[in-house]
């Protein structure tokens, strides 16, 4: 560490060299139009995707649960399949934003994401421009940063799903957050700016707490002589501290905790330190070959490939690392490898917290912006060194068709996540050990229709490996697709079975009590048999309107009006709509006709 002199300019990077006034200003614009037109064509065609996954269940079981302000700063508690350990009421907040102006039409849920990714591409760019000050082609660098970021064919789990939008927000608004803080003068208001766009992040997702070591290990390695008073560190970081610390106090407000729960279950210790290399070498390779994606990656591959890319990453990491120890090189390739490491440690956690899926694409949202920066240096590096127009047409057509091949393939991708049957048709084919594509696959096939092809899918599932949890859900579905065939007592069955694996499953709770009441033709006795599996359903899923509706009809066979518009209006509150809301008017009227209640 002795020997490094240079701080503000690299000993092997040439002095900018700024173009013409006129030049400048009719080139600057540029760039970032062209970034902004390569993500909207790169996702043009998921803005015809439909709801997939969990879009449903956010759509119409957990955005009812939000009615005011105070509830997304402070989720209400069993909200049905909200988990325990997230915190994000800015992506709660978009949600809501998206229906209040789309309705429940896909198209808004996929346009703010698509619009979200733009802007976060265009923030790689400017980001790459301030790291990239002191290199000639500064502009160059940051525009392949940029772009590549735009059609990077890792980002489409995070773009084309809607409910993968959380990467998108967090990533955008730390982006902006390092931004501001890079600038070389701040006033209150930068730090406020700052702090801001920090705390957005924060309540986009968890990730985006990377951006504390973020910011300084880019004034340790970028610029370490930037700041020299005290008052100037103040500052920089008073915002997006102050931002932190807002934070922290109302998440542990909303859970209770600042951390998750423990992990229900956790890899042999044997295995655990290899299980973290693997991985690391699966998300290395994924940024490097973003070829045959997978929404649902089951296991972690074995053989040497994995340890081989974990390797390069180590061995990139120590060469940049040694390089800017020695004053060789700017610090621009470390803070880019860096970046990488931290924005993908926290992911880390997932191969022992949740090793039935222990590794994800949507992970690499944040981490691929280092990916990008490292790109965009090296372009920056080749184009300052070329001597020759030949030799810079030769790179720049390089760039051009691996940015083309990326788009390409980014559009393909795209269509997968057009519906569930799409989504899952490929996942499944790619799984090896879980029979969770399967079972999703068949859940699409019965919501479709196609009650054939969604047993055989079923079947297939139960073949593969699942939690209790999947095996719930396979006899759930068996059972309601027996429901439809008005075969009560195989729905019965099946829904014994799916409870002997689940027991507080509260979806199966309620489709029992329905599969009681209609097999006793829903007369009294058959009310009478039904009531305690659907308040029992009630009580582990408080904000279900269906629930709350079967109970107001429960208890209108019961001859108990009063206990039955009760329920009849709080379904209605929680969105209850269609045919459901047409007779949960008709038993608020005969509770008025009764006496028991508002007519």
């Amino acid at each position: 560490m002795a020997a490094r002199r240079r701080t503000r300019r690299e000993a092997d990077e040439p002095l900018p060299v700024a173009p013409p006034p006129g030049q400048r200003r009719e080139l600057a614009w540029a760039p970032p139009v062209l970034i902004g037109a390569l993500a909207l064509a790169a996702y043009a065609n998921s803005l015809a995707n439909g709801f997939v996954w969990d879009d449903p269940i956010i759509l119409t079981r957990q955005l009812v649960v939000f009615r005011t302000v105070g509830d997304v700063l402070l989720p209400p508690r069993d909200i049905p399949q909200f988990s325990p350990d997230y915190y994000r009421p800015l992506t709660i907040a978009s949600y809501l934003l998206d229906r209040a102006v789309g309705g429940e039409h896909p198209f808004a849920f996929h346009l703010s994401v698509v619009i979200g990714h733009a802007l976060a591409a265009l923030l790689v760019y400017f980001l790459a421009q301030q790291l990239l000050a002191t290199s000639r082609a500064a502009r160059t660098g940051a525009l392949v940063a940029g772009a590549l970021f735009a059609v990077h064919p890792i980002h489409t789990e995070s773009v084309a799903w809607a409910a993968g939008r959380s990467d998108v927000l967090a990533t955008a608004f730390l982006l902006a957050a390092l931004l501001i803080h890079g600038r070389s003068r701040h006033s209150w208001r930068t730090t406020a700016l700052s702090g801001l766009s920090a705390a957005a992040g924060l309540a986009a997702k968890e990730a985006a707490i990377a951006l504390y070591p973020l910011m300084i290990l880019r004034d340790l390695l970028i610029r370490p002589t930037a700041r020299r008073s005290p008052a100037a560190w103040g500052w920089a970081y008073g915002g997006p501290l102050a931002a932190g610390a807002v934070y922290l106090a109302l998440r542990r407000a909303a859970l209770g905790t600042l951390a998750g729960p423990a992990p229900a279950a956790s890899p042999a210790a044997s295995n655990a330190p290899l299980d973290l290399v693997r991985a690391v070498g699966i998300y290395v390779e994924t940024l490097l070959w973003p070829v045959g994606l997978n929404a649902y990656i089951d296991h972690l591959a074995g053989g040497p490939l994995p340890l081989l890319f974990a390797g390069l990453f180590a061995v990139g990491l120590g060469l940049a690392t040694w390089r800017w120890s020695t004053a060789s090189a700017g610090g621009v390739p470390l803070y880019a490898l860096a970046w990488i490491g931290v924005t993908l440690a926290p992911s880390l956690a997932i191969v022992w917290k949740i090793p039935d899926v222990p590794i994800a694409e949507r992970y690499l949202y944040l981490p691929s912006v280092g990916a990008c920066l490292l790109a965009g240096w090296a372009a920056a590096r080749g184009w300052s060194a070329a001597t020759s127009p030949a030799i810079r047409g030769a790179l720049a057509a390089a760039v051009t068709a691996v940015l083309l091949a990326a788009l390409a393939l980014t559009v393909r991708r795209n269509v997968v996540w057009h519906d569930d049957i799409a989504l899952w048709t490929d996942t499944e084919a790619k799984s090896v050990v879980s029979g969770m594509a399967a079972r999703d696959l068949g859940t699409a096939y019965q919501q479709a229709g196609r009650a054939a092809d969604a047993r055989a899918a079923f079947a297939r599932a139960l073949q593969r490996h699942n939690d209790a949890r999947g095996l719930q859900t396979i006899y759930n579905n068996l059972g309601t697709m027996a429901m439809y065939d008005a075969d009560y007592a195989a729905a019965q069955h099946y829904y014994q079975q799916a409870l002997a694996a689940n027991p507080e499953a509260a979806d199966t709770l309620f489709n029992l009590g329905l599969a009681v009441l209609q097999a006793g033709d829903a007369t009294r006795q058959s009310a009478q048999a039904a009531l305690p599996y659907y308040q029992h359903a009630l009580r582990l899923s408080p904000h279900d309107s269906d629930v709350e509706a079967a109970l107001a009809q429960v208890f209108d066979l019961l001859g108990e009006h009063s206990d039955a518009a009760a329920h009849a209006q709080r379904a209605l509150a929680l969105g209850a709509r269609g045919q459901t809301a047409d007779g949960l008017h008709a038993i608020l009227q005969h509770a008025g006709a009764s006496g028991a209640g508002p007519p």
